[in-house]
């Protein structure tokens, strides 16, 4: 890689070297609207999120459960495209000083201008990285090659079923860190969690490289972020930030979701609220 930009840096700093979990919290650029979406991204900062996870609005979000697909529909509907995103990221990460990561499906990137762009532009934009998470490591030599051409990370997602050498050929491909499912299932799962399975699983992945670990997909409540945090340097959230601005559309939805930055942050950063499981 290249001389990291300085988000890219932040995000190093951020994670490798904290004493319990950062919060990561997650939103469609776009939604609720592009104007408000800023002010949400805005807040979630202010109140406990320690890095800003911005997706890009796509129509058919595989990996995402009702509430995220509805945010990326609603986005789009509102006229939501690639210029948004790089907009958002650039007023999140200007007037917020944390460290932003955009998410995106790989269909959207190359429907853009390619790898090389994107990543361009993403570092232009002030982000610190991109996390592609339908795109197999085995095809992501061209965007790997492109953001580190850049100085931006390539955060990589662990499947939960990986062998051991798929698992080092993400280690491999992978900078930022390594992005860790709760449970092999769509975003928004609010069932519950093999805590020793998922502690088994981050032991693997910490055998493959030394990176961080960010926890998602699960995390649906602060007392399972609580009991997750011996696992993890840091989990995203999403789905329970989005589902009260969906459902109130208004005041009130941005003042639930904040409540639940809070509720998250604490969980996660409160010392000695969480105790490692015995075998």
């Amino acid at each position: 890689m290249t001389t990291l930009t300085p988000a890219a840096a932040g995000l190093t700093a951020l994670l490798e070297h904290r004493r319990r979990p950062a919060l990561g919290a997650f939103l469609p650029a776009g939604f609720p609207n592009w104007t408000a979406g800023i002010d949400t991204l805005r807040a979630f900062a202010r109140h406990g999120a320690d890095f800003l996870e911005v997706g890009v609005p796509y129509r058919t979000p595989s990996l995402d459960g009702p509430d995220i697909r509805a945010a990326h529909a609603q986005a789009l509907s509102q006229g939501a495209r690639m210029a948004h995103v790089f907009s958002t990221i650039r007023l999140a990460a200007s007037s917020t000083g944390v460290p932003v990561v955009a998410m995106s499906y790989w269909s959207s990137i190359l429907d853009f201008d390619g790898p090389a762009r994107f990543a361009q532009d993403l570092a232009q934009a002030g982000a610190a990285g991109a996390m592609i998470p339908d795109l197999p490591v085995s095809a992501a030599g061209e965007w790997i090659e492109a953001a580190r051409a850049a100085g931006i990370h390539t955060p990589q997602f662990a499947p939960r079923d990986a062998a051991d050498e798929q698992l080092a050929e993400i280690a491999e491909s992978a900078s930022g860190w390594i992005y860790a499912p709760a449970v092999s299932a769509p975003t928004g799962y609010q069932g519950d969690l093999d805590l020793v399975a998922l502690r088994d699983f981050t032991a693997r992945l910490r055998t493959h490289s030394h990176l961080p670990v960010v926890g998602g997909i699960g995390i649906s409540t602060p007392q399972l972020a609580e009991q997750v945090a011996p696992f993890v340097e840091g989990a995203v959230v999403g789905s329970p930030l989005i589902r009260p601005l969906l459902q109130h559309p208004s005041t009130a939805g941005l003042d639930r979701a904040v409540e639940q930055v809070r509720a998250f942050a604490h969980a996660l950063h409160t010392p000695g609220s969480s105790r490692p499981l015995s075998a």
